[in-house]
């Protein structure tokens, strides 16, 4: 069967439109989805970190004690893949004194409200059990399905390493189910003070809405060069190349060029009232929604990166002190705090400046902060492996704690002999020739009611070196 020129034509326009529409589909919708994934990516990894930072992670750690007392003292530990049954209901109601703690109900109120702020769909907190490779709910902010303290779940990641160790987070990872969806989810790792690991802050960020948006813009591509394909059939082919061929090249090299923020399917400026000029137009507002769409998603992460620097800055500002940049006064009584309910030995040393009137009134204010700078700097150089904290105009406090615990004596006896070098130095300015009086005290439970009275006992050891000091000289 002999095939006419016309019909030859139309074939092989019609197999070149097919191909080019194939082409182009799986360009836009194979870009769209990487745009579109690398930027939930970082969105969850941005609102992870931020909402680790924001976290109080003293009042965490106390509540994921609390939670890890009764998961480690419970023998018939069940998985969330029984959720619903009796059993599953038995196990999770051991936690049930959880859900009264101030701190439990601190943390699900900071959780809920970042998760109005940042429109996310799930933040939650999780310890991991890297032997059973599982992680234990301590809080989860979800509005619908929360899942309950203690439930376990088996980790999201399939990276070895991450199974392994956990606790430096776990990278963004896509899973799809019935009951959720696509979902976005990644964990960050929450630390205290001392940058120990307290649990991981994890997100977890909806995709369906966007593929859905995704599938909708594919199939009404798919349709519109079908509409193309149609229209190619039935003008023939005096109308082929004219018509045809150089608009739909025109826009499969707009698809291939296409990049975020560019204007390749607008600037194309096909004025035309036909099928082609339809789907120009379409592609037009698509690329303008995607790329609206993408720069929403580039602001939404700038605000969380001016976000977590504006907690960082309020953090020093509220935490750190102006003159010596130790911490000062209030981080020091959110550490009387948590000594409080530690079980671990811990102590105070107080040292307080001498002569600070003195050389205020003979050298200036200037100088007298100088003298300050020069008694916290001996007293930081002593104690390395320790928190030092101005608590007062020229006093300062360090917690000991482990290493230094245990070497107080020689610690205290090396700080000593600093103070009195530096006293004697004529080799620097006489502001610079510091000394101060050194106090130290042990927490004794048959002593010591709480932490006040460790430290008032160090206070009043401190005073007692002042005057001893002053008998001398």
């Amino acid at each position: 069967m002999k095939l006419t020129l016309k019909k030859k034509a139309a074939l092989l326009i019609v197999g070149i439109a097919v191909l080019v529409s194939f082409l182009a589909i799986v360009i836009v919708d194979g870009g769209f989805y990487r745009v579109i994934t690398k930027q939930y990516e970082q969105r969850a990894i941005d609102i992870a970190n931020l909402t680790a930072e924001e976290v109080n992670a003293d009042e965490l750690e106390i509540l994921k004690d609390a939670v890890l007392d009764i998961y480690n003292k419970t023998d018939n530990k069940v998985l969330s893949d029984k959720w619903g049954t009796p059993e599953f209901e038995r196990y999770v109601s051991n936690y049930n004194s959880i859900y009264d703690m101030k701190e439990y109900k601190d943390i699900l109120s900071e959780l809920h409200g970042m998760q109005d702020v940042l429109n996310v769909d799930c933040l939650y907190i999780v310890w991991v059990d890297v032997e059973t490779g599982t992680y234990i709910y301590i809080v989860d902010a979800a509005d619908e399905g929360a899942c309950p303290v203690g439930c376990i779940d088996p980790l999201f990641t399939e990276d070895e390493e991450e199974r392994k160790n956990p606790y430096n987070g776990m990278a963004p990872n896509i899973s799809n189910s019935e009951e959720y969806g696509r979902l976005m989810s990644t964990g960050m790792p929450i630390r205290n003070s001392k940058g120990e690991f307290v649990a991981l802050s994890t997100v977890d960020i909806s995709m369906n809405e966007i593929i859905e948006l995704q599938n909708h813009v594919m199939i009404y591509i798919g349709f519109a060069f079908l509409g193309v394909i149609i229209l190619i059939c039935l003008i023939g082919v005096y109308l082929v190349n004219r018509i045809i061929v150089k608009p739909i090249n025109k826009l499969s090299d707009a698809a291939s060029g296409y990049t975020h923020n560019s204007n390749v399917f607008e600037n194309l400026n096909m004025s035309r009232s036909d099928e082609i000029g339809t789907l120009a137009d379409s592609m037009a507002n698509m690329e303008k929604d995607i790329n609206s769409y993408i720069s929403n998603l580039e602001k939404t992460t700038n605000d969380l990166i001016e976000a977590r620097e504006h907690a960082e800055e309020m953090y020093i500002a509220a935490n750190i002190d102006a003159l010596t940049k130790v911490r000062n006064k209030r981080a020091f009584d959110i550490e009387l705090e948590r000594l409080n309910n530690s079980k671990e030995p811990y102590g105070f040393i107080m040292v307080d400046m001498n002569d600070l009137k003195a050389v205020n009134d003979t050298y200036g204010h200037a100088k007298g902060d100088s003298s300050i700078k020069t008694v916290c700097k001996i007293t930081c150089s002593v104690f390395k492996h320790s928190p030092v904290y101005r608590i007062g105009g020229d006093e300062f406090a360090v917690i000991l704690e482990d290493t230094d615990l245990k070497h107080r004596a020689q610690l205290i006896e090396e700080l000593k002999e600093r103070f009195k070098s530096s006293a004697c130095d004529e080799t620097v300015e006489p502001w610079k020739r510091v000394s101060a009086a050194v106090g130290c005290a042990v927490y004794d439970s048959e002593k010591d009611e709480n932490s006040k009275k460790v430290l008032s006992r160090a206070d009043a050891e401190m005073y007692e070196d002042k005057h001893n000091l002053k008998k001398r000289s």
